[in-house]
């Protein structure tokens, strides 16, 4: 009788499941308002959603009506090559869907993407571009807190997302840092008219599971359950995946010839923000541990800093330049150029203070 029982409820569950396998990180934490950065690398195909984006979860504080409802997206659609959407979902599931032309392919290299939300209004950027403004009763009724999510699942809606085929998995979106700042309105040192200031940071070199949670759930419209092994850190990197059941998780080396997302060589990526007025970052990606020389000169070719010599790990590593000389010397606005220098190669990257 027990093993009839059991049988049955497996029956169950296999018709409850569905047909492919997607994951979802989301902050322990819930916040109001600030601004919310992310680098990373949407995943392609048709009828595949990767995401950025703010969540009220009103089903976990056990309510079952979407009057509680407060969403901000910014989300990948695998279907376009040259765009991203973004979304504003409030109150009784009222939205505001958005479409926007970017001028590059956001499945094929790593760019940053942030969302700006106070009580006053609500902004998109895409490399440190406004690509949206919101400042109407939309962002007046954006007010409960909300988790900081990131997820990859396979769309049911063919007129949004685009016909969908498991020929396409497994796929992936990559994220490289997210960073969380504080609204401080008149006081801050970031984002629109310095209103922001830097909270905390992760560079995904492990999971923290003091700040994040993996998900086990799914939702209407989404053809996938998310999983834990579809969350995955590697490399400096968090990977979501979107698989059939028998082949989840990453099965691929980041730093492997076969996967082209990641560079096989030494590589400084573009600088960013730039121009800058506080700080800016390097990206730098090696393909072995080896010693790395970076420097700081001015348009005069004048030596300003050293940032980096000695021994620097394989994968990424972020080089931070805060606009000052080996002594501690503010410089002046003006053109930089940042020196890269291994056993093998000269590297060279123009950015631009402005004060």
């Amino acid at each position: 009788m027990i093993f009839r029982f059991l049988l049955v409820n497996l029956f169950a569950l296999s018709l409850m499941a569905k047909p492919y396998r997607g994951g979802e990180l989301r902050t322990i934490e819930s916040y109001q308002y600030g601004r919310f950065e992310v680098r990373m690398q949407s995943a392609p195909g048709s009828g595949v959603i990767s995401s950025f984006f703010l969540y009220h979860d009103f089903w976990a504080e056990g309510h079952t009506s979407n009057i509680y409802w407060n969403e901000v997206d910014l989300e990948w659609l695998g279907r376009y090559d040259d765009k991203v959407h973004t979304n504003l979902i409030i109150q009784n599931g009222w939205d505001l869907p958005g479409l926007t032309d970017l001028l590059f392919d956001p499945s094929e290299d790593f760019h940053t993407y942030a969302i700006e939300w106070t009580s006053e209004y609500i902004a998109f950027f895409v490399d440190e571009q406004l690509i949206r403004w919101v400042d109407n009763f939309y962002a007046d009724s954006m007010y409960h807190e909300q988790k900081l999510m990131m997820n990859i699942w396979p769309s049911t809606s063919v007129d949004w997302a685009g016909s969908f085929s498991a020929s396409s998995l497994p796929t992936h979106a990559y994220y490289d840092w997210v960073k969380y700042y504080l609204w401080v309105d008149g006081t801050g040192n970031a984002g629109t008219d310095n209103n922001f200031i830097l909270f905390w940071e992760d560079n995904f070199d492990s999971w923290d599971t003091n700040r994040w949670q993996k998900a086990t759930h799914t939702f209407d419209g989404n053809n996938a359950d998310f999983i834990h092994d579809n969350v995955v850190f590697l490399s400096g990197y968090m990977i979501l995946c979107l698989t059939t059941p028998s082949t989840t998780g990453y099965n691929g080396d980041p730093l492997s010839s076969e996967n082209e997302e990641f560079p096989q060589e030494f590589r400084m990526e573009n600088a960013y923000p730039n121009p800058f007025n506080g700080e800016v970052l390097i990206p730098i990606s090696l393909d072995k541990p080896q010693p790395l020389l970076i420097e700081i000169y001015n348009s005069k070719g004048e030596y300003i800093n050293t940032l980096k010599n000695g021994m620097v790990h394989a994968g990424k590593t972020m080089i931070k330049w805060n606009g000052v000389t080996d002594n501690g010397q503010n410089v002046p606005s003006g053109v930089y150029f940042v020196r890269s220098t291994n056993a093998d190669k000269i590297m060279n990257q123009k950015i631009l203070l402005l004060k």
